[in-house]
């Protein structure tokens, strides 16, 4: 492995902020024995609040891996088993419909239980929101049979985070505070907004039709989705001492639950997933890491644990995947040749039959039409959740079912198709869920 080059990273952060339209930005490397941390921009632009490295931003999905951490230290000390039935600590139905079945905490952590996971109903800011969230989750329905498909599951990570409230006796927020965030030396990290509010806090911002930022609208997230990455506060300092201990096999993350975590369960079209973190293969290089993401903040951890590398950002609006890629991309390069990004296949040249996957597809959260046009599909994705514009982008056939899109300036893998349903024509998977097809 070759040093990263770190020189001028402040002007380097600056520079991509701005390109960016990002209005505050942190960053940080850890490399070997040390780490180095740099920020650029405001925390709010109408208080004209300076960002530092230790500022808070909401790290959203980043919490999955700290989530699945949790439910691994609780296992090593016989407090669980993450091959039992989850019914075995949570008395009641969770889920229903033809693909019912019992399900494991190992198939939550790996978005594997088949759940249909975008249930955002808030259940109040009471120590017993994960519990009133429960009898929600008896509506859920199976988009597959358990252990079958990969659907990313925003429920199954509240379902975890009731269990080690179960086993441990304590809510969610206490579990994550005593097990991880204390050892860990996280002392500004905190899943409540109203402790955030004492410190160097981000609010996320949108931004106008003319490009500039504006204060997102204020969303109080719903608790119970708190271990989903509904209500986590950190700091990229805070996120780098979280990555050094995964990779380095530190208290309180062990080697063997850092080693566990990181085994590959399922097979995404462009990547695979672990237990709490996506592993992208490139070139013999093995990076591992999660995204978050909140309205209006973005935040980013990966590493490459076999050299001992890990970087984080977090921002509060504007083009943040672009910030990431312009700052993150050249370091990994440098270190190790190759970035965490899959490979982007060519186009297929032979026909494809487009109308086979032609249809209305949905799962709780978005409804996606998709018809052929001008040899590929054109997609438009609804959103039911939240009040969101329409996503409209293209999708050329790869083969096998699977598909390039372009989403805005973004081109990947998103989208694949799977085996035929009960109607005979295949589901979709789009952005790491699936969607049945509803009409033809």
């Amino acid at each position: 492995m070759l040093a990263p080059n770190l020189t001028d990273l402040d002007a380097r952060v600056a520079h991509a902020r701005q390109q960016a339209g990002v209005p505050g930005l942190t960053f940080a490397v850890s490399w070997n024995a040390g780490s180095v941390f740099a920020a650029s921009g405001v925390l709010n632009v109408d208080t004209g609040v300076e960002a530092r490295s230790d500022s808070l931003f909401q790290v959203g999905s980043i919490t999955k891996s700290l989530t699945a951490t949790l439910i691994m230290q609780a296992a090593a000390e016989g407090l669980l088993d993450i091959d039992a039935p989850v019914s075995r600590y949570i008395p009641l139905q969770l889920g229903a419909g033809e693909n019912a079945g019992p399900f494991t905490a190992r198939q939550l952590m790996a978005h594997l239980s088949g759940l249909d996971g975008d249930l955002f109903t808030d259940t109040g800011r009471d120590d017993d929101a994960l519990a009133k969230y429960m009898v929600l989750c008896a509506q859920l329905e199976f988009l597959s049979p358990p252990g079958r498909h990969y659907n990313y599951c925003n429920a199954g990570y509240a379902i975890l985070g009731r269990i080690l409230e179960i086993v441990r006796g304590k809510t969610y927020d206490q579990v994550l505070r005593d097990h991880l965030l204390a050892p860990l030396g996280a002392a500004r990290s905190t899943t409540f907004p109203e402790e955030a509010a004492f410190a160097r806090t981000a609010v996320g911002h949108v931004t106008r039709p003319d490009g500039a930022p504006v204060l997102a609208p204020p969303i109080m997230l719903a608790r119970a989705l708190g271990p989903a990455g509904f209500s986590l506060y950190s700091t990229v300092e805070d996120l780098i001492a979280f990555a050094r201990a995964h990779m380095a096999g530190e208290d309180p993350i062990s080697p063997q639950i850092a080693a566990a975590m990181r085994a590959p369960h399922a097979e995404l079209p462009d990547a695979r997933w672990g237990l709490g973190w996506k592993i992208i293969s490139r070139g013999g290089v093995t990076f591992v890491g999660h995204d978050g993401g909140t309205i209006g903040q973005s935040a980013y951890l990966w590493t490459v644990p076999e050299q001992g590398l890990a970087i984080a950002m977090c921002a509060n609006g504007g083009r943040a995947g672009m910030a990431w890629e312009s700052l993150a991309h050249p370091i990994f390069r440098d270190a190790c040749g190759q970035v965490p990004r899959p490979s982007i296949p060519q186009d297929l040249s032979e026909p494809v039959d487009l109308a086979a996957f032609e249809g209305v597809f949905e799962n709780l959260g978005v409804a996606v039409e998709i018809r052929a046009e001008d040899g590929g599909l054109k997609a438009v994705a609804v959103q039911k959740a939240f009040a969101l514009p329409d996503i409209i982008f293209h999708m050329r056939p790869l083969g096998g079912g699977r598909f390039r899109a372009t989403i805005g300036d973004d081109d990947k893998v998103v989208t694949a198709f799977l085996e035929p349903g009960p109607d005979g024509r295949p589901e979709l998977f789009y952005a790491g869920r699936l969607h049945r097809r509803v009409k033809r």
